[in-house]
């Protein structure tokens, strides 16, 4: 027997979400992707409002697939484990990333906002830098020219 296509999935979800028919479409995305129930609603309201499913998401991984990448977000190797999601799903930088960022939300949600509140501070720290380097650059130009 061969498997549907994403795209008759997909077609076949919309068309029971259409007809009134959620839990159908539910039990359609659990049984294409493995998904939990509550991922699969989610999923489904995200296509009833006109928005792509989650792409990539943690249930297309295989179980070994699955638990090697959360062993290594939760050992905070995310790299390592982006580069796993890439392998296990074939998908791309980006979308692996945002895959491995939302699956170390779940994980462990504390150490992702502190890793969010440090990359911002980072951030804040460049943009400071790198105004006082304009900053002394002007005075230079400006006591050169004097």
């Amino acid at each position: 027997m061969d498997t549907p296509s994403l795209e008759t999935v997909l077609a076949d979800i919309k068309a029971q979400i259409a007809a009134h028919n959620k839990i159908a479409a539910i039990k359609l995305y659990r049984d294409a992707t493995g998904a939990g129930l509550a991922e699969a609603k989610d999923a489904v309201e995200l296509i009833a409002a006109g928005k792509p499913p989650p792409s990539g998401a943690a249930a297309t991984l295989p179980a070994d697939a699955m638990q090697d990448v959360s062993s290594l977000v939760a050992a905070g190797k995310m790299i390592e484990a982006i580069k796993a999601y890439r392998t296990a799903t074939g998908v791309g930088l980006k979308e692996a990333k945002d895959a491995v960022d939302a699956l170390a939300l779940q994980i462990n949600p504390a150490a992702m906002a502190a890793r969010t509140a440090t990359m911002r501070r980072v951030q804040g720290l460049a943009l400071a830098a790198v105004l006082v380097v304009v900053a002394v650059a002007v005075l230079i130009v400006v006591l050169t020219r004097s």
